[in-house]
């Protein structure tokens, strides 16, 4: 794999790292834990696809693999969408709320 091939996947690979790491913010993670995550994960990802390209992970797993990736974009964008909703329901009802009380 070639180091511009790497690079443009690494960069691919950002949403779901940082996806990852708020996920895990969630749960308690903080400080300096959230940036070492973020570097392991980052030297995870990239190895495994460095793995891939050199034939090293059985042909067999690949759609597995695929799936897992896809799953773990698919799980953090709808939790990402179901926080940002949330949001903006308790903005509005406490918005509605003060206007309500101002009349």
């Amino acid at each position: 794999m070639s180091f511009e091939t790497t690079v443009l996947g690494a960069v691919g690979i950002i949403p779901l790292i940082l996806g990852i790491v708020e996920f895990a913010k969630k749960f308690g993670l903080h400080g300096k834990w959230c940036e070492l995550l973020a570097v392991l994960l980052g030297i995870g990802f990239v190895g495994l696809m460095e793995a891939i390209a050199q034939g090293l992970v059985p042909e067999a797993a690949l759609p597995y693999l695929g799936v897992v990736v896809a799953g773990l974009a698919g799980g953090l964008a709808a939790a990402g969408l179901y926080d940002l909703g949330k949001s903006y329901v308790q903005k509005a009802v406490a918005l509605f709320g003060q206007q309500q009380s101002d009349e």
